[in-house]
């Protein structure tokens, strides 16, 4: 395909710490155009004239609606890397359909409008939500229904303002439900924080609070599994005060900046003088066709969390892009390919290790462990859905 008829995917702050690793991996595929946007054209500009193949530079400003729609124009998809997203709602995602472009955001937009005919959204398609969110069906494939599912996150290093005002405000308005558990339906106050949690690759141990997402309840219902947990687990003392703490600066009416401010600051304090890591971690208990017991668990562990969300962005707009996603508005966990992610991953992400073991029955040596780093393995899949 020539440059000149390639489509065209534009990048909604496409400069900033998601956005310019999302756009890396688009450019680096070579089968599109990339429109670069931001509120600084110099900025902008120099970053489109960085990268390999055709990119141009236009101004945006994600707050305001007109320059939103004229961004959008020519695009056949519109992938919205800025934020908080939690303020913006779905204002870029109207303004993409109302330009005849369909849309990818790495968050949540915060919003279930109506489908528009004939366009496609794929929202929350980020580290997590999005890569989270992909564990469970990664391990249950091939397995019948009725496992057991345990996921965590785990992660070193500073925060963006916008992700700690995403952070803060998805707590604040009921992303998910702290203490509970799946069990055929949300069961509230059934688990209690760890204060001593091992995370594999991790070499000490976590303080893990339970927290059961939308994104996996949704996910163990589609699935079937029997029962499902999910921990956010924390390295270091500062910013786990600080996120307690400020449910009740939020109830005191302290401002939504100052204490996104504060987070960004306890973060950087955990971090400092530690090499930052991510780290998502699933494991699956269940039973294969042949009714034998089988454990299957599976580690991404990266160096930079804006790094893994603007990669995952990068992969549903290419699939939605290239037409494999069905029209509609969807959860990035419910229609990206959970392997097609990870290898994609394992090409696009330096320095990201891939880890899937599989166990058989208690006490076997695993069948299968093939920690990958990007850039290996076979031939590359194409982005698309499950």
């Amino acid at each position: 395909m020539t440059t000149r008829k390639a489509p065209v995917i534009g990048i909604i702050g496409a400069y900033g710490a998601v956005g310019r690793h999302a756009a890396r991996s688009l450019a680096a595929e070579g089968r599109y155009r990339l429109r670069i946007g931001g509120r600084h054209t110099d900025a902008a500009r120099a970053f489109a004239t960085s990268l390999p193949g055709r990119a141009e530079a236009m101004w945006v400003d994600a707050n305001n609606a007109d320059s939103l729609v004229r961004f959008s124009e020519g695009c056949r998809t519109v992938l919205n890397c800025s934020g908080p997203a939690y303020l913006l709602v779905d204002r870029v995602r109207r303004a993409a359909f109302e330009a005849g472009a369909d849309y990818v955001d790495v968050m949540d937009d915060g919003s279930a409008s109506e489908p528009v005919p004939e366009r496609t959204a794929v929202l929350s398609a980020g580290l997590s939500p999005g890569l989270s969110g992909l564990l469970p069906e990664l391990l249950a494939h091939g397995l019948g229904s009725g496992g057991t599912f345990t996921g965590c996150y785990a992660g070193v290093g500073p925060l963006t303002r916008a992700g700690a005002v995403d952070a803060l405000l998805s707590v604040d308005r009921g992303y998910g439900t702290p203490s509970a558990v799946w069990r055929g339906r949300v069961v509230p106050s059934a688990l209690e924080i760890e204060p001593r949690f091992m995370v594999p690759g991790v070499s000490r141990p976590l303080t893990a609070h339970p927290f059961l997402t939308e994104e996996l309840v949704d996910r163990a219902r589609t699935l079937g599994l029997r029962e499902a947990k999910w921990y956010n687990a924390f390295d270091g003392p500062t910013l786990l005060d600080t996120l307690v703490r400020s449910h009740g600066e939020h109830s005191a009416g302290l401002s939504l900046a100052a204490r996104a401010d504060v987070l960004v600051r306890s973060s950087a304090l955990d971090a400092a003088g530690r090499t930052p890591y991510h780290v998502l971690w699933g494991r699956l208990d269940g039973w294969n066709q042949e009714g034998v017991p089988v454990t299957r668990a599976v580690v991404i562990r990266g160096d930079d969390a804006a790094r893994l969300t603007g990669a995952v962005g990068a992969f549903a707009a290419a699939a939605v892009t290239n037409r494999q996603v069905l029209r509609g508005i969807h959860q990035a966990a419910a229609v990206l390919s959970p392997q097609a992610v990870v290898d994609w991953l394992r090409r696009r992400v330096p320095g990201v290790t891939v880890q899937q073991t599989t166990v058989l029955s208690p006490g076997d040596a695993p069948e299968a462990a093939d920690p990958t780093t990007s850039g290996e393995g076979g031939p590359e899949p194409e982005a698309g859905l499950q």
